[in-house]
């Protein structure tokens, strides 16, 4: 019996040191790894000594839960990295200093298989504190990984795709600034053809500008991402693309917290004005409380379909060197413009701003809902606009004029044509919000009826024999022909009298 309680002993002492020993065990690392490397658990924490390089014929493997501690050093991979955690069992690569580590993909201009090699990298389920990616011309794939940025120091960005077609996604990137006056992208792209897609971009930005995903050059698809960080600066944009630049941005949802600018279509390439973007799509996005939605400074082509602008600023802006359609979106409940500026808008459902088109610059407005707007429907620039077939919410043609800032208020202004006009809402454009007030149209003014007074009653004088006056039998008798035949009467009488009198006195019997 006390050789078994001894024999258990022994083993529990060797078990325990066993595990002691993987727990505490430590590998240091650095130089260019040529051969297949693997870091297990019994390697962790890995600690870099110096820069490592994987080599462009080798591939280095890291398994879940491995702790990589990269100090004051890099990573640099020619070959293939395959760093795949689980989401119980995550990969942790930290910088443990004050300023910000890389991990750096690229093939430095070597063979098409070493392109190949790097392309099937892959860093999934890890956490990478303090540390930045950067992609050259491969593409590799970041996935359900946890990005966390105290200070972007010598790195312009968290993640920077200068070519290849990586593919961003499931990632949330969070950073919250040390630097009040540090200005940060999240994500540059200057160049490829890369897939972000279902990321969450977070944090605290204090910082003088910043852009979540700055695109420089390049036509990357950008969808289905989450831009919800607590903005605190009219310079925060979620999405500047520079002039050149041809992305896809579709499905994203912007949190602006009162301030962000979502999207910027930039007048801007490399730090020199241009005529700005052209040609790309901005579609099926929500804006919510954003500082402006889509702010358009230059160029021409660019396409603003199917989103909604809801509860910010303004919808979208529009500068007057820029040409662009705005079609089949959402603009509601904006505190100053639905629209500031012009382009060809059509089809959209324009409610409850405080003005729904601000200064259209003579482009059309056509078959949109346009209802429900505080302050004006529009205000015209000093061009008339054509802003026939629309819904007002009425049929009332006055109501409608009246919430038409045009040149029948200030002659300066051009003039709204807003006749024809459709008898009902379009039905293709968004549907109108219930929170929509009924129009209600301005009453018709009837003028009071003109009562005719009665005729005065003339009242006679002694002295008024010219005047008529009104016997109570109705008949009306002139003083003037009572008088005349008075004295025509009078006179026969005396005529009368006075033939009887010589009659009687004056005529003798002549003797026979």
């Amino acid at each position: 019996m006390k050789r078994l309680v001894c024999i258990i002993l022994i083993v529990t002492i060797l078990v325990s040191g066993l595990v002691f020993v993987r727990t505490t065990h430590a590998t240091s690392v650095g130089g260019t790894l040529n051969d297949n490397t693997h870091w297990t658990l019994m390697d962790s924490p890995v600690t870099f000594n110096q820069t490592v390089i994987v080599a462009s014929n080798a591939t280095l493997t890291i398994d879940p839960g491995v702790t990589v501690n990269m100090g004051m050093y890099s990573l640099t991979v020619y070959g293939t990295l395959m760093a795949e955690g689980t989401s119980g069992n995550q990969i942790i690569f930290s910088s443990g200093v004050s300023y910000t580590d890389f991990i750096t993909f690229n093939t430095n201009y070597l063979t098409n298989s070493s392109l190949a090699a790097v392309s099937a990298s892959i860093i999934q389920n890890a956490v990478l504190n303090d540390i930045a990616l950067q992609f050259y011309s491969e593409s590799p794939t970041l996935d359900s990984c946890t990005i966390n940025l105290g200070a972007l120091y010598y790195s312009p960005s968290a993640i920077t795709i200068n070519e290849g077609s990586p593919t961003i996604s499931n990632n949330v990137i969070s950073y919250t600034a040390q630097s009040e006056n540090q200005n940060i992208n999240l994500i540059s792209v200057t160049g490829g053809t890369s897939l972000i897609t279902n990321n969450t971009l977070q944090g605290n930005y204090p910082g003088s500008a910043s852009n979540d995903i700055m695109v420089y050059s390049g036509n990357p698809t950008i969808t289905s991402n989450t831009f919800s960080a607590v903005y605190t600066s009219s310079n925060d944009n979620g999405i500047t693309v520079n002039s050149g630049a041809t992305p896809q941005i579709s499905n994203n949802q912007f949190n602006g917290n009162g301030y962000l600018t979502a999207i910027v279509a930039s007048k801007i390439i490399y730090g020199y004005s241009s005529n700005g973007p052209t040609a790309f799509t901005i579609s099926n996005n929500v804006f919510s409380r954003c500082n402006v939605g889509v702010k358009a400074e230059s160029g021409n082509g660019l396409m603003v379909v199917g989103n909604s602008f809801l509860g910010g600023t303004d919808g979208v802006d529009v500068a007057s060197s820029a040409t662009i359609t705005i079609s089949d979106n959402l603009i509601d409940s904006n505190s100053r413009y639905g629209i500031d500026g012009s382009g060809y808008i059509n089809s959209n459902t324009i409610t409850n701003n405080k003005i729904g088109i601000h200064n259209p610059l003579g482009f059309s407005i056509n078959d949109n809902n346009i209802v429900g707007n505080t302050e004006y429907s529009i205000t015209t620039s000093t061009t008339n606009v054509d802003a026939s077939n629309n819904w007002w919410g009425t049929t009332d043609a006055p109501t409608i004029n009246q919430t038409i800032y045009d040149g029948k208020v200030d002659p300066s202004l051009g003039n709204a044509t807003f006749v024809p006009y459709l008898l009902a809402p379009n039905t293709s454009a968004p549907a109108i919000p219930n929170t929509t007030p009924i129009i209600t149209p301005i009453p018709t003014q009837v003028p009071p009826p003109t009562i005719t007074p009665p005729p005065a009653t003339p009242i006679p004088t002694p002295y008024q024999y010219s005047q008529s006056f009104i016997y109570q039998i109705g008949t009306v008798i002139n003083l003037n022909t009572i008088a005349t035949l008075t004295a025509i009467a009078l006179i026969l009488v005396w005529v009368i009298v006075i033939l009887g009198y010589t009659a009687k006195s004056g005529i003798k019997k002549i003797p026979k």
